[in-house]
């Protein structure tokens, strides 16, 4: 990058609403360090290789989705749909609710305010506020809870696109709601997909997302969820990787009330040179409240992955009840895995353990296996399914964990 973002962005028309945010983004991405390898958070997923390029972003105008793709992304699920292409509202692919107690729109259809500082922290958020498209906008009544899940399907389809989506989800008080974040890329896609969620969870109120990458192409994908928790509060969000050329995974949940409780899963399984980015953030500073992390990897070939996650307990988040566990494999002598696990507690009446393991495919049952007559590659399968099934196992809905675990199947030969 020669050092402006007009030399990295072009073709860019801001619209009218979000122009403070817009400008606080220009701001900050003059005066936040870009991604390097002096940065400890950046130091093993460098960019330089993006930054070098140039991207542009489209118009909305004359969609052609491509056949190849479907604009469901789960089938047989009973749904609601917001479908993107390249951070552009696609209207004729979805359907959204239509309900008194939910409003459920583009996000280019509403002012919304955000309180995520993100874009004040990192180069990466501010260039997503500077120049963030369309998304989702849900907001739920007080005690309403969606009849059906929330499917955001966003395509990256083109070469040298920057596509940059930002979605807003605010429950009220008692409401529930169920989303599933799918992105998906064509395969001679290039560029950038640089998106961020964020949402409020008010009191007594609970949120699930699933989230799934399955990108062809040569993407490199930043994807950032912002979550924050009221009192008594629930969250759930499932991170699966299933394919990308560079991926970076951040998740940051902050519990801004008593008894709140958070569970968060993560599954990746890259090859070749795929590059598997996880970052995870819990910040209790209150108490009684409860999280549970479980995030498993396998590394093939040449990939690389990373996973870095904090549990902060702060001062006043007595009787805090927080556990972090990460395991990975390396099946390969080329791969690469880099992980750090860290915990800060400054109370004293807590449970928090967590645990970071990084090995090979268990010798013990692999000849268990082939002594059965079970070939040595059908019996990698069975290891590998059985040691990401405990993350697959927790998406609630029968017809997302199904299409998972056939994506998942097909990609690394369970069958």
């Amino acid at each position: 990058m020669t050092g402006s973002k007009e030399s990295f962005i072009s073709n860019f028309k801001a619209p009218e609403n979000s122009r403070g945010l817009r400008s606080q983004g220009d701001q900050y991405l003059v005066d936040l360090p870009v991604p390097g390898r002096r940065s400890e958070r950046w130091k093993y997923s460098p960019i330089s290789k993006l930054l070098n390029t140039s991207l542009n972003t489209c118009s909305g105008e004359g969609v052609v989705w491509p056949e190849e793709i479907l604009p469901d992304p789960v089938p047989f699920l009973d749904s609601y749909r917001l479908v993107f292409r390249n951070g552009h509202y696609v209207s004729s692919l979805s359907d959204m609710p239509i309900d008194d107690d939910v409003i459920c729109m583009p996000l280019s259809e509403v002012g919304a305010e955000f309180t995520n500082d993100y874009h004040k922290r990192e180069w990466v958020g501010a260039m997503n506020a500077a120049y963030h498209q369309d998304g989702l906008f849900l907001k739920v009544s007080k005690n309403v809870s969606l009849d059906r899940p929330v499917v955001i399907h966003h395509l990256t389809d083109g070469a040298d696109i920057a596509a940059l989506p930002r979605h807003y989800i605010e429950l009220e008080e008692g409401a529930g709601a169920e989303v599933v974040v799918w992105s998906s890329a064509s395969e001679k896609s290039s560029g950038m997909c640089n998106g961020i969620l964020e949402a409020n969870v008010s009191s007594n109120a609970y949120l699930r997302v699933d989230k799934i990458c399955n990108e062809a192409g040569e993407i490199f994908k930043f994807s950032h969820e912002y979550i924050k928790q009221e009192r008594d509060s629930r969250v759930k969000i499932n991170t699966f990787t299933i394919k990308g050329h560079w991926v970076r995974n951040e998740l940051e949940i902050v519990a801004n009330g008593p008894g709140t409780d958070s569970t968060f899963n993560g599954a990746y399984l890259p090859t070749g040179t795929e590059h598997v980015d996880n970052h995870t953030v819990m910040d209790h500073a209150y108490p009684n409240g409860t999280s549970s992390e479980l995030y498993r990897g396998i590394m093939y070939d040449k990939s690389t992955g990373v996973f870095n996650g904090k549990v902060f307990v702060r001062k006043d988040a007595q009787q805090t009840n927080a556990f972090q566990q990460n395991s990975n494999i390396v099946a390969d002598k080329g791969a690469t895995i880099n992980a750090k696990p860290e915990l800060e507690i400054y109370a004293d009446d807590v449970k928090c353990s967590h645990g970071c393991t990084v090995g090979q495919f268990d010798k013990e049952a692999l000849f268990y296996l082939k002594s059965r007559g079970i070939g040595s590659d059908e019996a990698k399968a069975l290891l590998v399914k059985a040691y990401v099934g405990d993350v697959i196992s927790s998406v609630d809905r029968e017809e997302v964990r199904n299409e998972i675990l056939r994506l998942y199947s097909e990609r690394h030969g369970w069958a």
